[in-house]
């Protein structure tokens, strides 16, 4: 590593290269992992638990417990490693010595198949032979740190003993536990606990994940899927602090690790705010997954692989063109781009139903800005209308796909339905966690236009990917003046949301997004605007039935129900039978009064006083 003009190691840069020698630098340095022909002879699987630049606690905790069951695994498949702490700040570093070296093209698979699984490995230089490096075991870093050997020794990897075939049966392994698209869907990561039940209704992976054995093998994942099949099934925070003290799967928000192979108690006030701070971010991901149809598993991968690549595009043309997208209609329509991506991903279909509402409250955009925008883009042939909004049904859209010349892509062969490449799923995992993460990012109370406006979402979106932006970057990213760029982040800077650092500005360390909000008075705007778009929902087809009912024959009209029916279920099967539609002085259908009974919850089969009609 070079020093600046003023002797400071301020980043990890490696300009100057050496050939090994018996004294090591006096500045941190790194080891190339691949020959000149392209060929691993050492992996490093980097764990960092860092956010735009600065250490997380959170992350870093998860980090560890995924370089725990990474190394279990390993461990469990016979390859020798070694693991390091790599500095001062808590990361993890898993050493492998291959036999006989590793070729590029099974290290990338192993690499992919492991990022998957594991959200904070960086597994940028195992995908790259010709500058792929990192520091060794024992090597200073510019903190002033140096990397630890925690498990292993260095005789492990100079002996390089880690057998091929090994990383390969590594790498099924982990194919095999690939998380879900939905991630509260995946399988536990250990054995479940039969005796335990939750004390009230969850999915069946969700109960898996509750009654996993002290969390499995990577308690602070299982700890999150916990709480997000809990917000999934519209769990309550008191829901969740009763289970976070009876479930097995909850052993992550009442110990900690210690990073030595053992758990110890938590702190009572820490781990109470641990679990609101992550209780809020699985409520921020079940909002996204609402509008999200009911998964299917893909029956044609000649279509799925249109689908990735149509999505890959997608990405590829905004991140290359960034001025069509600066302005703030360019940045929603952005916001809707993604979004229908993001959708397309998890169905794995080509053409999907979205319709206005559920874009806009992906996006958390208004309805009014979602349609302008969805107009636009089909305007600029990003996206194709395949068939407009009909009755109860929403409008179905395709993206465009990229051309091609190759004549099996026209349409679906389903009995020449070729196999998919080698990483293709990982890929795809990659894709919708990309997505996932920008929608997240932008997606919040504080980013309405009532807070701080869609811009000031953007731009804190951008900086989870970027050190440091100044007034300048930063107004070219956002497409406006530096006088309105310098607004925007004064308000974020008013709201802790960033700090300085150098000559920019980058993240905090802590998200204060929610503070902000209810410092601001915008708490529950997303979620108002949700109730209010299912109350339309809800009112609209009340009114179909209306309809349907108004022009059928007398003896085809459903039976009302009387005045003392109670339904025993909420969700009981068979076709709804909705009460008569109320109706003014003039007998003219009264739609506000229509909506606020149904904003009042009058309609609901559990409420205790309901509307059957007037008399």
């Amino acid at each position: 590593m070079k020093r600046d003009a003023y002797g400071r190691l301020d980043e990890n840069s490696y300009p100057l290269f050496h050939q090994v020698a018996p004294t090591p630098p006096s500045t941190p340095w790194a080891i190339r992992l691949a020959d000149v022909s392209g060929t691993f002879r050492l992996l490093c699987f980097d764990f960092d638990g860092k956010e735009a630049g600065a250490v997380s606690p959170e992350l870093m905790e998860r980090a560890v417990d995924d370089c725990d069951e990474l190394s279990a695994l390993l461990t469990e498949h016979g390859v020798s490693h070694v693991v390091c702490q790599s500095s001062g700040s808590g990361g993890r570093h898993i050493w492998i010595a291959p036999q006989d070296a590793a070729p590029a093209p099974l290290v990338a698979a192993l690499a992919r198949a492991a990022r998957a699984r594991f959200r904070t490995l960086d597994h940028g230089m195992l995908c790259n032979p010709a500058e792929g490096a990192a520091r060794p075991p024992l090597s200073p870093h510019r903190d002033g740190s140096a990397s630890l050997i925690l498990r292993g020794t260095v005789e492990t990897l100079t002996a390089r003993d880690a057998s091929v075939s090994g990383l390969v049966q590594v790498t099924k392994a982990l194919e095999v536990t690939r998380p879900a698209l939905r991630q509260h869907d995946s399988a536990p990561s250990g054995p479940t606990d039969e005796r335990h039940r939750p004390h009230r209704r969850l999915s069946r992976a969700g109960e898996a994940h509750m009654s996993t054995i002290d969390g499995g093998t990577n308690p602070s994942w299982t700890g999150f899927m916990c709480l997000l099949s809990a917000a999934v099934a519209k769990w309550s925070l008191r829901d969740v602090e009763h289970a976070a003290r009876t479930a097995p799967g909850m052993e992550h928000y009442r110990t900690k690790n210690t990073g030595r192979g053992s758990r110890r108690k938590r702190d009572p006030r820490e781990a109470q705010a641990r679990l609101e701070r992550q209780w809020e971010k699985a409520r921020q991901y079940a909002a996204l997954y609402q509008s999200l149809p009911q998964e299917r598993e893909p029956q044609d991968f000649t279509e799925l692989i249109g689908v990735v690549d149509s999505v890959s595009d997608i990405l590829h043309r905004l991140q290359v063109t960034p001025g069509r997208w600066s302005s703030e209609a360019g940045q929603s329509r952005r916001s809707i781009l993604q979004a229908l991506a993001y959708l397309t991903l998890q169905t794995g279909k080509r053409v999907v139903a979205a319709s206005i509402r559920d874009l806009a409250l992906a996006t958390g955009l208004g309805r009014t800005t979602a349609a302008t925008a969805l107009q636009a883009l089909e305007r600029d042939r990003f996206i194709q209308r395949i068939s407009a909004a009909d009755e109860g049904n929403a409008a179905q859209w395709r993206l465009t796909p990229p051309i091609s010349t190759d004549s099996n892509t026209v349409r679906s062969q389903l009995l020449n339905n070729p196999r998919p490449p080698a990483g293709f799923f990982d890929k795809r995992a990659e894709l919708v966690t990309q997505l996932e993460q920008s929608l997240l990012d932008s997606r919040h109370d504080l980013f309405t236009r009532a807070g701080l406006g869609h811009r000031a979402g953007t731009l804190f979106a951008r900086l989870s990917h970027e050190v440091s932006v100044t007034v300048d970057s930063a107004a070219k990213l956002l497409g406006v003046s530096p006088r309105h760029t310098a607004t925007i982040l004064s308000r974020l800077r008013h709201h802790r949301l960033i700090i300085r650092q150098g000559n920019g500005w980058a993240r905090s360390k802590r998200d204060f997004r929610d503070y902000a909000a209810r410092a601001i008075g915008v708490t529950g705007y997303l979620q108002g605007r949700a109730e209010r778009y299912e109350a339309e929902r809800q009112t609209w087809a009340w009114w179909l039935a209306e309809l349907d009912t108004m022009n059928s024959s007398p003896t085809a009209r459903p039976r009302r129900p009387h005045v003392t029916s109670r339904p025993l279920f909420a969700d009981a099967p068979g076709e709804r039978i909705w009460p008569r539609y109320p109706r003014d002085t003039d007998a003219r259908a009264d739609h506000k009064s229509a909506r606020q009974l149904v904003l009042e919850g009058a309609l609901n089969p559990e409420s205790r006083f309901q509307y059957v009609g007037a008399a």
